[in-house]
C-alpha cells in the first residue's frame, strides 16, 4: 500500500504516513473480528432516510435498489456501490473518493475493486431474508452510515451480530462491531494541534492559554487586543472559509497552523512590519481574507506632484496594508506597515523663526526590529540629526527665496518607508516667485513636431509669495531662435490681488505644425504694482511611455549565460525622446514567489551592455526617467510568445505563456553550464518517459517500462556534460529495475541525508542556479531535474523530458552541485 501511495507535500511533515494508518486501521479490523461476538448482540438502530439525505438522490437512491434486493434474498458474497452524491468526498490515503464498494460480508473498498480495504467490520457475515437487514443512509452530521443488522456471523444463524461503518467529511472513519465502537482517525500530513482554532490548539501555540479561556475564547481575545485605543502595534486577519472544505485542509498563516474541517472564521493576531506567507493546503478557493486595526489611518495618504492647483503642502505619508492573495500553486503574502510621516506640516520657514524640530513619526508599531531613520534636506537647510527620530532644522546660506526639500525615511529590515515634506519654501523675498510649464501629450507629436488640430498642450502657472503682493501675470509663448513671441491663443494676463500664492491651468490652442516640439518655451513675469519683476521661462516636456524590454540574444529555449558575461538589453520607447533616462534593475529568484528586491544594475542610455557578475536566475527591468514633466514608468523583460509546444511527450503547451516574467540564467562555471545544456537538448524527447525502456549505460542497470526515470536522466546527462554520478544502490528495487544497479534517488538529492561522491549538498535555503540538480522530496519517491535558465527544472516526466516548476519551486527543493564547482569558483 504504501509503495502505491505518493503524498502530497504538505508545509509540515507528517507524524505518521498513510501507509502506517492504513496498516494501524486494518490491524484494528483484524482485532474487532478475531474479538468475535456474544449470542444475544445488541441490535443497532438504524435511522430511517434523513431529509440531507433526500437532498442528494444520486447517492441515496443508487444505493437503495441494490439494498432492497439485497435485503430481500439475503447475501452471503454480494456488493453495492455507495455513490456518496455531491458534495461529499471521503478522504482515503491520498484519493478523494466519490464512491466506495460496500460488500456484505462487511468491508468496504474502493470502487476500482482493489485489494486494498478503506474499512473492515470484522463481521464476515452472511445476510439472512427477514431477518437481517443492511442500510445507507446520509446522517444529518454529514456523514455517510452502513449498517448491518442480525448479520449471520460465518453464516451462523445462532450468531447474530450487528455493526456499523460511517465515513466522515473530514477522512476519519467510525467503525461498531457487537456494540464496540472504535474511531480510525484518518493520519494528516501535517503536524497539527486539536481541529480548528479549540482549546487544544490554544493550548499548543500560546503560553497564555488561561487569560484567552478567560477572555471568553481565541477569537474574543484576538479582538481585545485590538481594541478601541491600543497601541500595540498588531492586528486582526481573518480568514473566512465559505464553504466546508471536503476534506481536512491546513490552513498556515505565519507560524500558525490549523487543521481545517469545518467553514467559518478562523483569526490570527499579527505583528506590524513582519511580512507573514499564509494559503492552504490543498488550496481552497471559498476563501476570503481581510485585515482589521482599531487605529484609523492618521493621515490622507498624499502622492505630491506639480499640479494645476500646485504642490500640496504637508508630508505624505507611507505604509498601509499590503496583501498578495495565494493561488492554487503559490502562498500568499502579507503585512502591515505602520502608518509612517513627518510632523510638523509647515510651509515657510523664516529667518529667525528656528530653528525648527521635525519629528519622524511611526504610528502603532512596536516591533523587535528598530528603524533606523535618515533625515535629507536641500542645502539651504541645516539638519542638525540626521540619524535621529526627530532633528533641528535652520536655515543655512540664506537664499533670497527658494522652494526647498526635506524628507525622512525609517528603513524597517529590508522594506524603507519615505515621507516628504511639500510645498516647502524658505527664505524672504517681498517679490513673489514665478513658475510655468507646458506639457505636450505624445499624440500631438508627428516626426518631433507639433500637430496642428483641436488637441491642445497644457500649460501651469504658479506664483508663491511670503507677503500678500498685488500685481499682473503676464503669460506667453516664444519660439524660434530669436525668440519671439508666439501669435498662438493663450491666457495673455492675470491680475493679482492679495495674494500670497496663484495657481491656474490652461489649454495652449493654435498650435503650428512648422514649430518643433524642442524649440518652444512657455515664459512667464510678475510685475508688483512697486514695479518690482521676476520672470521665468521653460521647455516644454513630452509625455512618454516604454513599451517593452527587448533582449536580442534570448533565444525561446531561455537565455543561460556564463558568469561575467555580457548581454545586450535595450528599451523601446515611442515616440524617442533623447532626453530620457533609463535605470536597468535585476532581481534574484530564490523560490516561485520569492525574489530579492529590484537593485540598480546602470544608470544610462536605452541600449545597454549589462555584465552579469552574480550566479544566479534574474528578472530584467528597465525604468524609464526623465525629467520636467516626463511620465516615468517600469517595464519588465517578459516573454514575447508562449513556450514552445513540446508534442513528442504529450504536453500541449508549454508552462510559460506570453507576456509572463522572462529571466536571464547565470551559471557559476562552465561545467554548471555544460549541465542545463545537455539538459535542455534532450527537452521534448520521449526517451525518459514512463513507459520507455532505457538501456544499462555507465555502470546503471536497465531501467524497465513502467518506472519512473527521473534520477536516472540527471545521471546520464551529468556524463554526457563531462561529469560523474556514482552508483548509489546495487540490490533490487522494485520500482526501478529488477537487477538493481541505480544512481542517487531522488530523495537523496532532495535531503542530503547520504553522501553523493563527487557532488557538494547546498541545502534548501539557497538561490537556484542553472545547471544545479534539484531535487524535491516526499515520502515515496521524490522528484529530480537540472535546474533551467528560469529557475524550473528540466527532467524526466511521465511522457519524456518536459519541465517542472509548481513544486520545484516551491522551497522545498535540495540543490546539489559537483564538488570541483568549490575550487573552480572566485
Amino acid at each position: 500500500v504504501g509503495a502505491a501511495l505518493a503524498l502530497r507535500k504538505y508545509r509540515r511533515a507528517a507524524p505518521l504516513t498513510v501507509a502506517a494508518a492504513l496498516f494501524f486501521a486494518f490491524a484494528g479490523s483484524v482485532a474487532a473480528q478475531k474479538g468475535g461476538g456474544t449470542n444475544e448482540p445488541p441490535r443497532l438502530a438504524v435511522r430511517p432516510a434523513t431529509k440531507a439525505a433526500a437532498q442528494t438522490p444520486r447517492g441515496v437512491s443508487a444505493a437503495s435498489a441494490k439494498i432492497a434486493k439485497i435485503n430481500a434474498r439475503g447475501a452471503w458474497r454480494d456488493s453495492f456501490l455507495l455513490d456518496f452524491g455531491d458534495g461529499f468526498l471521503f478522504p482515503f490515503g491520498t484519493n478523494r473518493l466519490s464512491s466506495v464498494e460496500i460488500f456484505t460480508q462487511g468491508y468496504a473498498r474502493p470502487r476500482r475493486r482493489s485489494s486494498e480495504f478503506v474499512a473492515d467490520t470484522g463481521l464476515r457475515a452472511a445476510l439472512v431474508p427477514g431477518v437481517s437487514s443492511l442500510a445507507a443512509e446520509l446522517t444529518p452530521s454529514n456523514s455517510w452510515r452502513v449498517a448491518w443488522s442480525d448479520a449471520a456471523q460465518n453464516r451462523d444463524t445462532n450468531a447474530l451480530v450487528s455493526a456499523s461503518i460511517e465515513f466522515m467529511r473530514n477522512g476519519d472513519m467510525s467503525v461498531t462491531t457487537n456494540g464496540v465502537s472504535r474511531t480510525l482517525p484518518r493520519v494528516l500530513p501535517f503536524a497539527h494541534n486539536g481541529f480548528g482554532q479549540d482549546d487544544e490548539w490554544v493550548a499548543a501555540n500560546f503560553t497564555n492559554a488561561t487569560e484567552i479561556a478567560a477572555a471568553g475564547g481565541y477569537a474574543q481575545w484576538v479582538d481585545a487586543q485590538v481594541g478601541s485605543g491600543l497601541t500595540n502595534g498588531l492586528y486582526k486577519f481573518t480568514v473566512t472559509i465559505a464553504d466546508t472544505p471536503p476534506e481536512t485542509v491546513q490552513l498556515v498563516v505565519g507560524d500558525f497552523s490549523v487543521a481545517v474541517t469545518n467553514a467559518g472564521e478562523y483569526v490570527f493576531l499579527l505583528e506590524k512590519g513582519i511580512e507573514y506567507e499564509y494559503g492552504t493546503d490543498p488550496y481552497l478557493s471559498c476563501v476570503a481574507y481581510a485585515a482589521v486595526d482599531d487605529i484609523p489611518r492618521l493621515r490622507t495618504r498624499v502622492h505630491l506632484r506639480q499640479t494645476a492647483e500646485g504642490d500640496e503642502v504637508g508630508w505624505t505619508t507611507d505604509g498601509g496594508f499590503e496583501n498578495l492573495e495565494p493561488s492554487i500553486d503559490s502562498v500568499g503574502r502579507v503585512v502591515w506597515w505602520p502608518d509612517f510621516y513627518g510632523s510638523p506640516d509647515v510651509s515657510h520657514i523664516r529667518p529667525g523663526d528656528g530653528p525648527f524640530v521635525f519629528e519622524a513619526v511611526l504610528s502603532d508599531y512596536c516591533g523587535k526590529v528598530a528603524p533606523i531613520y535618515s533625515w535629507t534636506a536641500s542645502d539651504t537647510l541645516a539638519v542638525a540629526s540626521p540619524g535621529a527620530q526627530s532633528t533641528e532644522v535652520d536655515v543655512g546660506t540664506l537664499p533670497s527665496w527658494a522652494e526647498v526639500h526635506l524628507s525622512v525615511t525609517a528603513k524597517i529590515g529590508d522594506k524603507t518607508l519615505y515621507s516628504r515634506l511639500g510645498g516647502l519654501t524658505c527664505g524672504t523675498n517681498d517679490t513673489p516667485q514665478v513658475y510655468c510649464s507646458a506639457y505636450l501629450p505624445s499624440s500631438l507629436l508627428v516626426r518631433g513636431e507639433w500637430m496642428e488640430g483641436s488637441e491642445s498642450a497644457m500649460a501651469h502657472v504658479t506664483m508663491t509669495s511670503d507677503v500678500e503682493t498685488n500685481g499682473t501675470l503676464h503669460v506667453w509663448i516664444e519660439s524660434g531662435e530669436e525668440r519671439t513671441e508666439s501669435g498662438m491663443a493663450l491666457p495673455a494676463e492675470f491680475e493679482i490681488a492679495g495674494e500670497k500664492s496663484f495657481k491656474r491651468s490652461f489649454a495652449i490652442d493654435g498650435i503650428a505644425k512648422s514649430l518643433m516640439a524642442d524649440d518652444v518655451r512657455l515664459c512667464c513675469a510678475f510685475a508688483s504694482e512697486d514695479g518690482a519683476t521676476n520672470a521665468f521661462d521653460a521647455a516644454t516636456s513630452t509625455i512618454v511611455s516604454a513599451k517593452r524590454v527587448l533582449v536580442p540574444s534570448a533565444p525561446e529555449t531561455g537565455l543561460c549565460v556564463l558568469r561575467g558575461a555580457s548581454v545586450s538589453a535595450a528599451l523601446e520607447i515611442e515616440p524617442s525622446v533623447d532626453r530620457a533616462s533609463v535605470r536597468w534593475q535585476t532581481a534574484k529568484r530564490k523560490t516561485k514567489a520569492q525574489y530579492d528586491r529590484w537593485t540598480e544594475r546602470i544608470e544610462g542610455a536605452r541600449n545597454v551592455s549589462l555584465t552579469m557578475d552574480e550566479a544566479g536566475v534574474f528578472a530584467l527591468r528597465a525604468v524609464l526617467v526623465c525629467g520636467g514633466g516626463c511620465q516615468s514608468n517600469a517595464v519588465e523583460f517578459v516573454h514575447s510568445a508562449d513556450e514552445p509546444y513540446v508534442d513528442a511527450i504529450n504536453e500541449r503547451r508549454g508552462p510559460v505563456k506570453e507576456g509572463e516574467r522572462n529571466h536571464i540564467g547565470v551559471a557559476a562555471t562552465q561545467s554548471l553550464l555544460g549541465l542545463r545544456n545537455a539538459a535542455l537538448a534532450h527537452l521534448g524527447n520521449a526517451e525518459y518517459g514512463t513507459d520507455m525502456y532505457v538501456w544499462s549505460n555507465h555502470g546503471f542497470s536497465v531501467f524497465v517500462s513502467g518506472k519512473n526515470k527521473c534520477n536516472r536522466f540527471v545521471a546520464d546527462v551529468a556524463f554526457e556534460a563531462g561529469l560523474s554520478v556514482p552508483v548509489m544502490h546495487v540490490k533490487p528495487h522494485t520500482w526501478l529495475a529488477p537487477d538493481g544497479a541505480y544512481p542517487p534517488l531522488a530523495n537523496e538529492w532532495a535531503n542530503g541525508n547520504v553522501d553523493i561522491p563527487g557532488w557538494v549538498y547546498l541545502g534548501k535555503d539557497v538561490y537556484p542556479e542553472p545547471g544545479f540538480i534539484a531535487g524535491h522530496p516526499s515520502p515515496t519517491h521524490g522528484h529530480c531535474g537540472i535546474v533551467d535558465y528560469d529557475g524550473w527544472t528540466i527532467s524526466a516526466r511521465p511522457y519524456g523530458v518536459g519541465r517542472k516548476s509548481e513544486s520545484m519551486l516551491d522551497g522545498n527543493c535540495g540543490y546539489n552541485k559537483p564538488t570541483e564547482e568549490d575550487n573552480n569558483e572566485e
